[in-house]
């Protein structure tokens, strides 16, 4: 599901313009994982970018645009992983299908707790490889406090993963599914934000707070599909 975030800052239609407005979101990405959002500054940014001045404030005028349009340029990079978590989720669902007719409800169940556990567990971990992005997601969901602009882009990015979750368990027939997407997306960010804190991944702990929770939203299903 892609997502209609939109840029507000000034575009450029010449190839060289693109490439230093690109330049300069690149910029502003590594000032915020080193400083943090208070670190965008028009002056920091053109010298993280190694661009005049000018161009920083040419392009946006006004801080919070380069912020907003750092955070679009951000989810552009970073959605297809979870358009791959997606479409990964539509195959499990697929190929229970396959099986579900020769299988008991309680051995579906189990199945789907196991299979669903491990895709999640292995979704954490790829996350946490790159902990520069989350510390951009963490960045930005504070700064979306203070910004409205920025917190209906974080809003609109957190419904679409929702939205994602959520088709899932509809799929497996779930009739609280809305519940179970957030419960799900819950985990996943609490358990990307202690592993990053403590800088290592306690794989048996993730296995065994994933398993207990999915087990909880499968079995809790009455009729799946």
């Amino acid at each position: 599901m892609l997502v209609p975030l939109t840029y507000v800052g000034r575009q450029s239609s010449r190839s060289d313009g693109q490439a230093r407005r690109k330049a300069i979101l690149e910029a502003t990405l590594r000032l915020i994982v080193r400083e943090g959002i208070r670190g965008v500054r028009h002056r920091a940014v053109a010298s993280e970018a190694d661009v005049p001045l000018a161009s920083t404030t040419y392009y946006f005028n006004d801080i919070k645009d380069l912020i907003s349009d750092a955070l679009t340029f951000f989810a552009e990079k970073t959605l297809w992983m979870n358009k791959a978590l997606e479409e990964q989720s539509y195959t499990l669902l697929n190929s229970m299908a396959e099986v579900s007719q020769n299988l008991t409800r309680s051995e579906l169940q189990t199945l789907v707790v196991e299979q669903l556990s491990e895709f999640i567990c292995d979704h954490i971990e790829a996350q946490l490889t790159q902990p520069d992005d989350r510390i951009l997601e963490h960045a930005f969901h504070e700064e979306a406090l203070r910004n409205p602009e920025l917190a209906k882009a974080i809003i609109l990015l957190e419904e679409t993963l929702l939205q994602s979750i959520k088709s899932f368990f509809s799929a497996f027939g779930s009739k609280t599914a809305t519940e179970d997407a957030h419960q799900i997306l819950a985990i996943i960010r609490l358990l990307e934000y202690q592993f990053l804190l403590r800088g290592k991944v306690n794989k048996t702990e993730l296995n065994n707070i994933v398993r207990t929770t999915v087990s909880h939203i499968i079995k809790a299903i009455k009729n799946p599909s």
